[in-house]
């Protein structure tokens, strides 16, 4: 028993010699992360020091002294993103906001008992019930829709696309007869689409602007006619206006989230700080 036990010491022994300079390598090369880390700190890599402590932290779970120290570089490198995140999202909205503005002026609301609504201001709203063609409207929370309406012809529509003459087109999605949102009575088709039935739609008129364009109705059969220039025009204010008033809207709420971002960063980047001294 004894002849074990002296056999056994020196396994101890070394296992406790190979573990302490397995731990040191782990220190060293930790700390050597940890450096490279605050090297892009103070660079700006706000981005490479998050992976590099990251990397860190995974990869040496015993390097205690240097996941400590990480901490308030982490924070610091955090503060930097969500501050660079807030400058561009400020810059966004601001940008969005003169364009709104401007498109703004471009616009008339319109009293509606159901609800108001904005169109160009070229646009007669009443027109949509007197002739073949489409009208675009946008809410008061800046969603792009379009009225179409066929007047005279029979085509059992329920759909709409636009093409220009080099044979490129969009469409509407397609909304079926209902009596409500596609209608046929009075000797007219109307059909609303709204949101994303729309949104390629008039996406199309908008950057063909200037164009000349057919619209058609498809359904039972086809009937096309040669898009007036006002609608076409009309159509392009109300959605780049919608479309801006969206990207504000987003815009306006990275930054929020920016700011939050930055507030926890910085409180992090103080209390790190603290227990380092």
């Amino acid at each position: 028993m004894s002849h074990v036990r002296t056999n056994i010491l020196p396994l101890l022994l070394f296992g406790l010699i190979s573990l302490s300079a397995c731990s040191s390598k782990d220190d060293s090369q930790a700390q050597k992360l940890l450096e490279e880390a605050q090297t892009a700190v103070e660079n700006h890599q706000f981005q490479t020091a998050v992976t590099l402590i990251d990397s860190l932290r995974s990869a040496y779970p015993r390097a205690i002294e240097a996941r400590r120290n990480s901490l308030h570089t982490l924070a610091v490198a955090k503060e930097g993103l969500a501050l660079d995140a807030l400058q561009r999202a400020d810059s966004t909205v601001a940008v969005l906001s003169v364009s709104a503005d401007s498109l703004q002026r471009l616009m008339k609301k319109v009293d509606n008992p159901i609800e108001p609504y904005f169109v160009a201001s070229s646009t007669d709203p009443s027109a949509v019930r007197n002739a073949t063609g489409i009208q675009a409207r946008m809410s008061p929370e800046g969603d792009f829709y379009i009225i179409a309406t066929l007047k005279g012809v029979s085509a059992k529509s329920t759909s709409v696309s636009v093409s220009n003459q080099s044979g490129e087109s969009a469409s509407t999605a397609t909304v079926g007869f209902d009596g409500e949102r596609n209608d046929r009575s009075n000797g007219m088709e109307t059909i609303t689409f709204m949101g994303s039935e729309s949104e390629e739609f008039g996406k199309f008129i908008a950057d063909h602007r200037g164009e000349s364009l057919t619209l058609t109705f498809n359904g039972g059969r086809s009937h096309s006619i040669l898009l007036p220039k006002t609608q076409a025009d009309a159509v392009a204010t109300v959605y780049d206006a919608a479309s801006t008033l969206r990207a504000l809207k987003m815009a306006s709420v990275e930054k929020e989230k920016s700011t939050r971002a930055l507030d926890l960063a910085r409180s992090q980047a103080a209390r790190t700080f603290v227990e380092e001294q």
